[in-house]
């Protein structure tokens, strides 16, 4: 095809960005909050689950979430990154359930659920990563509902320190303190628990 007819062929737009979504949806555009909900859904239920420990609240949670963000979007702020409110929504709700929370049996017992192969060297894999999630909510059960959390979303979700604090309005000492206490608290339990994991974790 010539190039002077290509450049005719109108191009497909991009996807506009969390900020254009969020403005569409405030003009009473369902199907861009439809748009939003499928973007950031694995990202709300990845923390949710990570915090909570357990698959079926993980859901629940994340169904609130995104209720609480319906309800909330014009509350926010287009100056600051979409992503930071949201995640202080999430961990808001997360905290307050794990503090409402009567029994934490179904934290420490829950299993990562993943995606059955049949590789055998795909599936020790599987194993491993079955017994290292058992192992981390069996120990951070000792941590604050605030401890977990900060150290989720540091060590799981790669997030630095200042970030954590614009997150849930806090000082990066603060965030860093917590990390500390929640390591030494694990690494603790670790120790009395499962001594073989202590030692690793000291080698890294």
């Amino acid at each position: 095809m010539p190039a002077e007819l290509r450049l005719m062929i109108p191009t497909q737009s991009a996807e506009p960005d969390d900020r254009e979504l969020v403005q569409t949806i405030r003009q009473g555009d369902d199907r861009a909050f439809e748009l939003l909900v499928r973007r950031k859904t694995s990202k709300v239920y990845a923390v949710c689950y990570r915090i909570i420990g357990n698959a079926e609240d993980a859901k629940d949670i994340s169904q609130l979430v995104f209720l609480k963000l319906w309800e909330n979007l014009e509350k926010y702020d287009p100056q600051y990154a979409f992503d930071t409110w949201l995640y202080r929504m999430v961990t808001n709700v997360a905290i307050d359930y794990m503090r409402n929370k009567q029994s934490r049996e179904n934290a420490v017992n829950s299993n990562l659920r993943l995606v059955k192969t049949s590789s055998d060297a795909e599936q020790s894999v599987i194993v491993q990563r079955k017994e290292v999630e058992a192992v981390f909510e069996a120990v951070s059960v000792v941590l604050s509902p605030k401890q977990k959390t900060i150290f989720v979303m540091n060590q799981m979700e790669d997030l630095p320190s200042a970030e954590i604090a614009k997150i849930l309005g806090c000082r990066e000492s603060t965030v860093r303190n917590h990390l500390f206490n929640a390591r030494k608290l694990m690494q603790q339990q670790l120790q009395k628990r499962y001594p073989e994991y202590a030692q690793l974790w000291r080698a890294e």
